[in-house]
């Protein structure tokens, strides 16, 4: 059940701070599913603010720290400074993407939006709400927030991370020109490979993705074990793969065999829709195109079983995946789950 990518003629890989501080924010933000990286989270002084964010950085990522063309590739201070000048509503859309999965549907006449935040708790609605009738404000918030990380962790965690990220783009480049781009993808990570003209990642889901657009690499220090990608309509396809990839990758075939128990592939999807943040039952129906009639279903099953735990949030109820049950049946389920 892989992603599919067709290899376009135009494949380029580049670095972005800004991509980069998205991923060190949702290492921050989920700090339970980067155990290697406890230490730096408990030596990280957060900002405040960056919780009410997170939703932008958590699964499905916000445009602006998703594709590394969007904003100019610089120093992270000027990516901060051009997206002051965005202008508001393509910010506030750009922002809003992970919870408009609904494809051509303007955030302001997204009726269930309001409904969908609430969900994730009062500061995501905040700034939501922000995004839709504030997004002049919401534009300089998130601005601070960025500035705020630059100043408090990031500039010194770039000093390290620079180095070995760009140094990454020029090994691909030079390889990609001498001997051809499916070398330089070849090798990309263990869960990525070329077939058929088709840079394919290792995922649950499965779909072809055109990519008329061209096809855009972005290392990064943060994102391991994920391998995100980013196909969002009338922009380059994205991904994003950690450069200290793991040594072999998770046996798929293998791993959905171990949850045979489950026995239901939408089940598994239903997993994957909680791996990374909690969500209500109503957002992993719309946003996974299912019934909320089948989604509920598979919920009870799964929390039956011990592997999904809900708690109530006002007048919703989250589920999340819990981590250690799924981790007990072999860490190659929890590796494909998040990946």
């Amino acid at each position: 059940m892989p992603v599919a990518i067709e290899l376009p003629e135009d494949v380029r890989f580049t670095v972005s701070p800004l991509v980069e501080l998205g991923w060190a924010g949702h290492v921050l933000c989920t700090a339970g599913h980067h155990p290697e990286r406890a230490e730096w989270v408990a030596d990280v002084a957060a900002p405040a603010g960056l919780g009410a964010w997170a939703f932008t950085m958590s699964a499905v990522r916000a445009t602006v720290l998703a594709d590394p063309t969007v904003v100019p590739v610089a120093p992270l201070p000027e990516q901060a400074a051009w997206l002051a000048r965005m202008p508001a509503d393509e910010f506030a859309a750009a922002m809003l993407r992970p919870l408009l999965r609904v494809r051509g549907r303007p955030a302001a006449r997204d009726a269930e939006l309001p409904r969908l935040a609430r969900a994730r708790g009062a500061e995501t609605a905040r700034v939501v709400r922000l995004l839709v009738d504030e997004p002049v404000r919401a534009r300089a918030e998130f601005v601070d927030l960025v500035e705020s990380c630059w100043h408090g962790f990031f500039a010194e965690e770039w000093t390290t991370s620079a180095p070995a990220l760009h140094a990454e783009v020029a090994a691909r480049t030079r390889l990609a020109v001498r001997d051809g781009v499916a070398a330089a993808l070849r090798t990309l990570a263990p869960s990525v490979r070329i077939d058929a003209g088709r840079l394919v990642v290792d995922k649950v889901q499965s779909k072809r993705v055109p990519s008329a657009g061209g096809l855009v690499l972005t290392p990064t220090r943060f994102a391991g074990p994920h391998v995100y990608v980013a196909d969002e309509p009338g922009r380059p396809v994205v991904v994003h793969y950690p450069v200290s990839a793991p040594n072999a990758a998770a046996d798929r075939l293998l791993t959905v065999r171990r949850l045979a128990a489950l026995a239901h592939p939408v089940r598994l999807e239903v997993c994957r829709a909680i791996a990374v943040e909690p969500r209500s039952a109503r957002e992993i129906a719309r946003l996974w195109h299912l019934s909320d009639t089948t989604v509920t279903k598979h919920l009870t099953t799964l929390r039956a079983a011990g592997l999904v735990e809900s708690a109530r949030a006002g007048h919703f109820v989250r589920y999340s995946l819990r981590a250690d049950a799924i981790g007990s049946l072999g860490s190659d389920v929890l590796e494909v789950l998040l990946r």
